[in-house]
């Protein structure tokens, strides 16, 4: 009996420690029976969601002068294109049954950009027009239409953050349209577009002029933007920001950067834009693209070379992205001269696009005359290409005014470099980087180490006023849980200044 009394004595002391000891364990990892964190300093939860502070929701809310208005700009491929003459798409909506019967010559030669023969790019004319941004991705499978996300997750973050889209019926506690979209033809030169860009702007600042003048007695107001740039849209924002509307001179100079366009803006927020080129863009016009790579048929060389802006976004020779393959630690292949895709024959240059060529140019009746066609839409292209983006890569800090942002993937094995066959210029990836799975993490930034001698000190011709690197891929990062928190911080945040 008294052994007993003695073992009870003994468990009870045993239970009471063990119940201390656990009430321990809890008070310092920071957890509780409760779902909850509240006062608790050693919480280690993390959560998917903001729930934004009060002061941040009357800034979501907040309709007036001192909220600039936003433009969203989209990358390549971004925007629908119709056909001037028929009205039918030409770009945004895909069939699965071209996988098995290929593209018709129709279409082939819609989705190309015309080439005239000695005629300058700014001067000739499309039959094409954008008529939307590609907010969604449709493709028709056996008569069923399935849509993917392109760009209406982004413009849907904007929308929660306050902003009225344009087009779409007026919310009841708005008063005008502080959300546009500028969406323009992918294929045509981003110079050319940059002025589209300028008459577009023009455009929305007189119609917010009028209604702050209803609204607020205020007239005339400085109306300023931001802008939201994904890829390719990156570029056309920074060429308006150095240059306005301004047209590369035609003797090859550099225009004036006199930051013409920074009258009209406050902050940038480029997303994954290949500032330094990407690699791809090297491979699709020599390859071809698809648009729904093992579902749907790639357009041929003969169509991708056709597009003007493909070029402005190779990648910079001080990248040193296309190597000759006996020759890795040496110079970068020019990739911008035509006597060395001329040489190789490539993408446009290459004599078994002669088919396509004449699908594309039938009113040109020999393979010769269409190949001397191709030939001079090539030299046009590159030149125009080294041009815009030496432009884009001189050193001039902005004016105080402009606030330059940058979100960039850092997650996904993205293609560096590649080599050449110094004898039979056949191309042949070389390495992996980190990026988006496009565009590489040192384009993004825009790093002039790339390529070159490592040093500690990052330079750039970009005067980042902030970075911040996202873990997705290249449209992914638009739809990043953190970038849509971060972004409207740095909307409606951040200081306007004027």
């Amino acid at each position: 009996m008294i052994k007993n009394i003695g073992r009870e004595i003994f468990f009870r002391k045993q239970l009471h420690c063990l119940t201390v000891l656990a009430g321990l364990i809890v008070m310092i990892s920071g957890c509780s029976f409760m779902e909850t964190s509240i006062g608790n300093y050693n919480s280690d939860r993390t959560y998917s969601d903001p729930i934004y502070s009060k002061i941040m929701q009357k800034s979501m809310g907040y309709e007036g002068v001192d909220r600039n208005p936003v433009v969203f700009i989209h990358g390549f491929l971004g925007s629908k294109l119709n056909s001037i003459k028929t009205g039918k798409n030409i770009w945004g909506y895909f069939s699965v049954y071209s996988a098995f019967t290929g593209y018709s010559d129709t279409e082939l030669r819609e989705l190309s950009y015309p080439m005239v023969y000695g005629k300058p790019l700014d001067e000739i004319k499309d039959d094409a027009v954008s008529v939307s941004v590609l907010g969604k991705v449709d493709i028709d499978v056996a008569g069923l239409d399935f849509k993917l996300n392109a760009y209406d997750e982004l413009i849907d973050i904007l929308k929660k953050c306050g902003y009225a889209l344009t087009g779409e019926p007026l919310p009841k506690d708005k008063n005008f349209y502080s959300l546009f979209v500028f969406h323009y033809d992918w294929r045509k030169d981003l110079v050319e577009n940059a002025s589209i860009l300028h008459k577009f702007l023009l455009e929305k600042r007189s119609y917010l002029q009028e209604e702050y003048e209803k609204l607020y007695g205020v007239r005339n107001y400085d109306v300023q933007f931001d802008f939201v740039a994904h890829s390719m849209g990156g570029l056309l924002s920074r060429y308006y920001l150095r240059y306005g509307d301004q047209a590369l001179p035609k003797d090859g100079s550099m225009p004036e950067l006199d930051w013409c366009g920074s009258k009209y803006v406050n902050k940038v927020i480029i997303i994954g834009t290949p500032n330094a080129g990407y690699l791809d863009t090297f491979y699709e016009l020599l390859n071809g693209y698809s648009p729904a790579e093992r579902i749907v048929d790639a357009y041929p060389p003969a169509v991708t070379g056709t597009w003007v802006t493909y070029y402005q976004m190779l990648p910079l020779l001080s990248t040193r992205s296309v190597l000759y393959e006996d020759d890795v630690d040496g110079p970068s292949v020019d990739i911008f001269d035509p006597a060395v895709w001329i040489k190789y024959k490539w993408g446009l240059a290459n004599p078994d696009q002669a088919e396509n060529l004449k699908i594309i140019l039938p009113h040109i009746e020999t393979a010769e005359e269409r190949q001397k066609v191709a030939i001079d839409h090539l030299k046009k292209c590159l030149k125009n290409a080294k041009q815009f983006t030496d432009a884009l890569k001189i050193h001039k800090a902005p004016p105080e005014n402009i606030a330059l942002y940058l979100f960039f993937g850092d997650a996904v094995e993205t293609r560096r470099t590649a080599t050449v066959n110094r004898k039979t210029g056949v191309v042949k990836p070389n390495s992996y980087d980190s990026g988006d799975g496009i565009v590489c993490t040192s384009s993004a930034l825009f790093d002039e180490r790339a390529g070159q001698k490592w040093q500690p000190k990052f330079e750039s011709p970009i005067t980042w006023y902030a970075i911040t690197p996202l873990m997705a891929a290249h449209m992914g990062l638009t739809e990043s849980r953190s970038f849509a928190d971060d972004i409207a911080y740095c909307l409606l945040l951040a200081p306007v200044r004027k």
